[in-house]
């Protein structure tokens, strides 16, 4: 809500006319160009508070008058142009004169976006470029063109979003990351500091002359035309960067073409409208495409270039004084307002809604005809208006409405020192104060007013409340108050300042330095919360005595990760707990609301998501407490789309939201501010009217009484915060009304907390007896899980959304479908929805239930449609039809109908009726070979039929069928039956003509019919076939009763295979008795394991020969609990070892733990795998020092590394450590003999080494000494080998000699042939190379003693070396 202040300008002299007048882009300077009859002409700068700009000499030229002004976009720059031709500059407070190639009237001075490039141009088309990046500007070019220019627009920059307010949170819906970063409103006084800074700049621009040229002028200043307008020009500027709006008359009316701007300034028509126009001074660009014109004496026309829509302004609402014309249009991008003036000293504001549409915000008189409007700001932040009468003046600066509220009365700014009053039944009056108010506040007895300088109090009557009497004033510059207890406290000097309301100064709350200047400041009775502008919050308590700080202050920067600044903050009256909203560091609004513990410093966050337009983010605009309970806090979020108020109860530091607090959204969705939350109202302000709303609990109580509202406030954040029970408890004592709203706001919230149980009590609390009927039959019905029966206590509340997400969670799409079918146009809804298509049943039965309404409504076509698509076109609507006498209507339609079921029916009706022929011509259309086969056999047709039961089963049955019961041939028949698939009816006529070997023939053909086959040939005395039948149909415990009984002993043993071990322990003992008197022992073993009696089993096994199964084995083997398991688990593997079967000998006496004794017979199976594996699994020394033992002797380690690494592990573990040198040095004369790699061969020499010294046996040190004597001549052979690969080949040959002298008589890994090799491979030129060579051949030819490797893993050290 806001109010347009208008300030008249008052000048030096009197009898003055202004003649011109323009706003700076960024400072709030007013440049002013007037004359006078005495003086002449000159040009003043005011400030936006109207007053002069002291300090300045003001320039005057006596028979000149000033022609153009334009102001630098960034510095404190201007530049004059008057008629004479002169051109001046006012530079800081300074005003100086440019020599400029001009002598008549400057008819344009314009700078560019950037400021770099100045353009004047004059009455006899004189155009001069000048720099003016910095300092005075200099002449860059000139030229004289001849005809005069009219209008200069410089090109844009860069691409740049809309500077709008509302055209920005427009942008954000496209994906602006800071496009909610618009209304001043929303962020406290640092809005403007992100548009500080660099400008970008363009120096080319377009220049249209008085005879319709437009020219295009580049950076350089070179000109060309680009445009020939068959018309005067009127008005040029540039639309969204990249489009040229040219308007020019012609012919009476106004045309205006919108043209594609090119990069060499080449112009492309893009579209074009016509209308007609009052002058060209009543056009105006009104956002980033659309045109605002004055088209008649009251209308203007705003047209959209880019979609082409219209609006016309004003509207229908909207009332215009008669004789009034419409003269002048200015357009506000700061806040996306429309500024039209009138004849009569009128001005009338329009701004666009969220839905786009302009709606009239405001009008303002002035005293006389205004000629001019032309909008500027404060900072980029409070737009200001200068409105141009001729012989008045005025500043017009946009200020929000003050308002002050109790709950006996409230308070509205009406005028600029109007404040209108309403009591409690309606009672009005006025305070008209002599100050200029820009704040006040009211409290208890007292009103004080503020214009920024002084102070009035003024103070109710005993007898009137609503009546104040001034009683005092005050000096005390200040933009803010605040009272509590008849102490007042605002903002002054960067402090927080205190005063009486007898003006004395009680305090000061200080900001320091690094603490920032305050910024906003909030009250909630005696606590106040000041949010600095360097991010600190500082609590404070108003006391008698002034301003007390019960916490050091906070600062947000340490409390958040991401934080840039403070928009909103507010403290409860208990002051206790912070809510506040935050900007990122990117000074983007966060539109999470924070709640911060001041005595524990617990921070906590709530994020309120847009339900009803989900891309759109909401920012909180306002925070505000309770007054009266210090629980509730309500907070005002704004998003592009819509406003809401949002009410959270405060519990443990953690915010709950209370939903669904106002009966009716429609009561503030629209256009207001929140000014006050006193329970049990909210008040708004809407259109400069205060409106209070009721809590939704509060609406039957009749009275508002203290304890009734605690009461009620105590029963909603019991609600809110999830304590169901005590709200039900504390909702009995409040009402005894059975249809209270508080029991439907309890059953509501437990639908959202899930809780059926506390629903269905409050539902009974409210009288509705069918629904608490029905919730109690839900919560015995435990087949419902408990998310379906929260839904079914939403359907009761009415809540059907909220219950079809329930019922589709709990994933019962059943209820979907009733809840869906039963209201208006569910069945519709249900046919079309593809989410149902799992629940086929239910929607088949809703497009049948459709189809039968449609069907009665007369609509039989679609009705078809429905029943085909339920799959009951049959046999419900050839039954109807054929009732209703629609047959020939039933035969046409099955004619064209491709459906088999339905040309089926109509077949079997044509034979009702004896219409064979006709019916058989059905069955072949539905391709039902079975009735075509029956049909056939009933006319006597059999050659026919015969042939055509080879075709299909189901004909192939009806051709049995027939046979059956006209012909003997049973063989036949049963065969027939059971290539068809009908066993049961083959088994019947089998068993009625007695014919076993059929009856087994089908039982076979069929496990599903064994068992029944199995019974008939049991009764008829044929065992044999009846025990393979029990057989074949799983049933193995009837064919072993049976064979049992028949004593037949291979069908015992079959039986007894199949079953395993589900015999039953007494008759497993029956058993294996008689099958090991018949020779099967291995049955008879396993038989008599399941009976438990494994030591008889073992015995059986000793005894016999025969072969032992893993499967037999496994049986065999004692489960765990049973009584003497190690000596059976160790005879059982003596038998398995004695056998062959060595891994399941090791498998059985693994499981006693004998893994030693495993290790051995893993051993004798020499499966180098499973050795290694098992070894490896059992983590027993002695198994794993048999593993590397077996392994190193006899597996193939020396080409396998796995091996290796496996024989060196087990040794290790096992602390074998004279076994693993032992290992080391073998594998040491491998590298060396084998590979030749002394490296590696000294490593492992090394690594023998490391290992003895390990060991503790004092045996060791022969073999430590042998190592060590070996380590040192392999070292040696190195060193001589890299010797002799380098240069001096003469001490490698002399070192080799000496190390021969050092081997020669000793055993061991390096001996004088391979030195000798060695020295003739690497130095076959030396002069020794002769003697070298016949030395090597004496110890070729003596004989080599072959030192026979031995296999066993406890050689020696000094054995293997």
């Amino acid at each position: 809500m806001t109010l347009y202040i208008d300030t008249k300008l008052n000048f030096l002299d009197n009898n003055i006319v202004s003649t011109i007048g323009s706003w700076h882009s960024s400072l709030p300077l007013l440049a002013v160009g007037s004359f006078n009859q005495e003086k002449g002409g000159f040009v003043t700068i005011f400030q936006e508070n109207g007053q002069l700009l002291e300090g300045c000499d003001w320039p005057v030229l006596a028979a000149n008058q000033v022609t153009a002004l334009a102001w630098h976009p960034s510095r404190r720059l201007l530049v004059v142009g008057w008629d004479g031709g002169e051109l001046y500059i006012w530079l800081e407070y300074s005003w100086a004169r440019l020599e400029a190639p001009h002598n008549a009237a400057l008819t344009t001075v314009t700078f560019s976006f950037g400021g770099g490039r100045l353009l004047a141009s004059d009455a006899t088309g004189s155009l001069s470029g000048w720099q003016s990046s910095s300092g005075a500007p200099l002449t860059a070019f000139h030229h004289q063109l001849g005809d005069v220019i009219t209008h200069v627009k410089f090109c844009a920059p860069l691409q740049t979003s809309e500077t709008s307010i509302r055209g920005l949170a427009r942008a954000a819906v496209a994906g602006d990351e800071n496009a909610l970063d618009v209304l001043a409103a929303w962020r406290p006084r640092t809005t403007a500091r992100m548009r500080e800074g660099y400008q970008p700049d363009n120096h080319a621009c377009f220049a249209a002359q008085d005879n319709g040229v437009i020219l295009y002028i580049d950076h350089a200043g070179s000109c060309s035309e680009v445009l020939n307008a068959p018309g005067v020009i009127v008005f040029l500027d540039i639309i969204n960067h990249n489009y040229l709006l040219v308007a020019w008359e012609s012919a009476g009316a106004l045309s205006l073409s919108r043209f594609l701007i090119s990069d060499d300034g080449s112009l492309t028509t893009d579209t074009h409208v016509r209308m007609s126009s009052k002058n060209g001074q009543s056009i105006v660009l009104a956002g980033n495409f659309s045109v605002a014109v004055i088209t008649g004496d009251k209308v203007i026309r705003i047209w959209d270039s880019e979609n082409g829509d219209n609006d016309v302004l004003p509207n229908e609402t909207e009332e215009i004084a008669s004789g009034e014309t419409f003269t002048s249009i200015s357009y506000c991008n700061l806040s996306d307002t429309l500024c039209c003036g009138s004849s009569l000293g009128n001005l009338y504001l329009w701004r666009r809604d969220h839905k786009n549409n302009w709606k009239l915000l405001s009008r303002t008189t002035v005293k006389g005809t205004v000629k001019q409007v032309c909008w500027g700001s404060e900072g980029l932040m409070n737009p200001l208006l200068h409105v141009n009468c001729i012989t008045n003046a005025y500043i017009l600066s946009e200020q929000h409405v003050c308002w002050g509220y109790s709950p006996k009365l409230f308070m509205v700014q009406k005028a600029a020192s109007e404040i209108n009053i309403m009591g409690k039944d309606n009672a009005t009056s006025t305070i008209n104060s002599s100050l200029t108010i820009k704040s006040f506040v009211y409290r208890d007895m007292y009103v004080a007013l503020s214009d920024g300088n002084e102070i009035q109090i003024w103070m109710c009557h005993k007898e009137d409340v609503i009546k104040f009497s001034h009683i005092r004033t005050f000096a005390w510059k200040t933009s803010a108050l605040f009272m509590y207890n008849e102490i007042l406290v605002g903002i002054a000097n960067s402090h927080i300042e205190c005063y009486s309301i007898l003006g004395n100064k009680l305090g000061i709350l200080p900001c320091s330095e690094g603490e920032g200047e305050p910024i906003a400041v909030t009250s909630t009775n005696r606590f106040i919360v000041v949010a600095t502008i360097d991010g600190v919050l500082k609590l404070a308590e108003i006391t008698k005595k002034g301003l007390r700080m019960p916490y050091p202050p906070k600062n947000c920067y340490q409390i958040f990760e991401d934080f840039g600044e403070i928009m909103r903050a507010s403290v409860n009256s208990n002051g206790n707990y912070i809510c506040l909203s935050i900007a990122n560091a990117g000074l983007a609004p966060d539109p999470k609301i924070y709640l911060l513990d001041v005595a524990n410093d617990k921070i906590s966050n709530t994020l309120l998501s847009d339900s009803r337009t989900p891309p759109y983010q909401s920012v909180p605009i306002t925070i505000l407490w309770d007054n009266f309970d210090s629980r509730l806090v309500a907070v005002h979020m704004r998003s592009v789309d819509f406003d809401q108020i949002h009410l959270f109860f405060c519990h443990e530091g953690v915010l709950h939201e209370y939903k669904n607090w106002c009966p009716s959204s429609e009561n503030y969705i629209s256009d207001f501010i929140m000014c006050s939350i006193h329970s049990p109202y909210v008040a708004i302000l809407s259109h400069q009217n205060m409106h209070k709303i009721l809590l939704n609990e509060f609406e039957e109580q009749s009275d508002h009484d203290s304890n009734k509202i605690k009461e009620v406030l105590n029963f909603l954040f019991y609600m809110c915060t999830g304590f169901l029970e005590k709200a039900v408890i504390i909702g009995t004592n409040i009402v005894g009304s059975k249809t209270s709203v508080v029991w439907d706001s309890l059953a509501k919230e437990c639908v959202l907390r899930k809780r059926a149980d506390v629903g269905a009590v409050c539902l009974s609390k409210m009288g509705n007896i069918k629904g608490a009927m029905m919730m109690r039959k839900v919560m015995q019905d435990d087949s419902m899980d408990d998310t379906s029966k929260v839904g079914v206590l939403a359907v009761n509340l009415g809540m059907i959304d909220e219950a079809h997400k329930l019922f589709r969670e709990s994933q019962r799409l059943d209820l979907v479908t009733r809840l869906i079918s039963a209201r208006e146009g569910g069945l519709n809804e249900i046919i079309s929805d593809d989410t149902l298509g799992e629940n086929i049943l239910l929607v088949k039965s809703a497009q049948h239930r459709l189809a039968k309404i449609m069907w009665m409504n007369g609509d039989t076509s679609d009705s078809l449609k429905l029943f085909e698509k339920a799959g009951t076109l049959v046999p419900h609507v050839p039954r109807m039809l054929i009732a209703q006498g629609q047959a020939p209507m039933l035969a046409q339609y099955v004619s064209t109908s491709k459906d088999a079921g339905l040309i089926t029916w109509w077949g079997h009706y044509l034979e009702s009726i004896g219409d064979l022929d006709g019916a058989l011509e059905a069955y072949t259309r539905a391709n039902d070979f079975g009735e075509q086969t029956r049909l056939l056999c009933h006319m006597d047709r059999l050659e026919e039929a015969e042939k055509l039961s080879q075709k299909n089963s189901s004909s192939l049955y009806q051709m049995a069928r027939y046979l059956e019961a006209n012909t003997n041939e049973t063989e036949k028949v049963v065969k027939m039956y059971i290539k068809c698939g009908a066993i049961a009816s083959a088994i019947r006529i089998a068993a009625e003509t007695s014919t076993w070997n059929l009856v087994w023939r089908a039982g076979s053909s069929s496990p599903k019919h064994a068992l029944y086959a199995a019974s008939i040939l049991e009764n008829a005395g044929q065992i044999e076939q009846a025990i393979a039948l029990y057989q074949k149909s799983g049933k193995p415990h009837m064919a072993l009763k049976l064979a049992m009984s028949s004593g037949d002993t291979n069908a015992i043993v079959a039986a007894v295979e199949s079953l395993g071990d589900q015999v039953d322990p007494e008759l497993a003992c029956t058993l294996a008795t008689h099958l090991k008197k018949t020779d099967h022992h291995p049955q008879a073993a396993a038989l008599l394991a399941t009976a438990g009696k494994y030591e008889e089993a073992l015995e059986i096994v000793e005894e016999s020969s025969a072969p032992l199964s893993e499967e037999l084995s496994e049986r065999l083997a004692a489960p765990a609990g049973t009584t003497g398991r190690d000596v059976l688990l160790r005879r059982l593997a003596d038998v398995l070892g004695a056998r062959g079967l060595y891994h399941q000998a090791a498998k059985r006496l693994a499981n006693i733990g004998d893994k030693a004794g495993a290790m051995r017979w893993l051993i004798r199976s020499g499966d180098a795998e499973r050795i290694a594996t098992f070894a490896a699994a059992s983590r027993d020394r002695t198994a794993q020092l048999m593993a590397a033992d077996y392994l190193r002797r006899r597996a193939q380690w020396r080409t396998r590394p796995d091996l290796t690494r496996h024989i060196l592990h087990f040794y290790t573990k096992a602390k074998a450590y004279g076994k693993l040198a032992s290992f080391y040095a073998e594998c040491a004369k491998m590298e060396i003999d084998e590979y030749e790699n002394f490296e590696k061969g000294l490593d492992a020499l090394k690594e023998a080494t490391r290992c003895i010294a390990k060991s503790t046996d004092p045996e060791m040190n022969a073999q430590l000494i042998a190592l060590q004597e070996q380590s040192a001549l392999v070292k040696r052979f190195i060193d001589v080998k890299k010797t002799l690969q380098g240069s001096d080949i003469n001490e490698g040959v002399t070192s080799g000699q000496q190390l021969i002298r050092a081997v020669s008589g000793r055993p061991g890994l390096i001996n004088q042939e391979k030195i000798l090799k060695m020295l003739l491979l690497h130095a076959p030129s030396h002069p020794e190379v002769e003697r070298l060579e016949q030395q090597l051949k004496t110890f070729q030819i003596q004989p080599q003693e072959e030192n026979s490797r031995s296999d066993s893993p406890d050689q020696s050290v000094e054995e293997i070396i």
